[in-house]
């Protein structure tokens, strides 16, 4: 597959996410709305973005070292 055709599919799966979250932003009950909920996804996705941040540093490592 060609660079082009990966970037296509990527943001054509983060464009399909957000309009699937802003449907289900409308459908989700009061309770999963509130603040403490709120405050969970934040953490969760900062762990997400840790684990990614030191997959891609080995990843990069491997690659200088090989």
């Amino acid at each position: 597959m060609s660079s082009t055709v990966v970037a296509v599919l990527v943001f054509g799966c983060t464009f399909l996410g957000a309009l699937a979250g802003l449907f289900l932003h409308a459908r989700l009950p009061v309770h999963h709305l509130d603040a403490d909920s709120k405050d969970v996804i934040k953490l969760v996705m900062g762990l997400i973005a840790t684990v990614a941040a030191l997959v891609l540093g080995l990843l990069i490592s491997s690659a200088h070292r090989s």
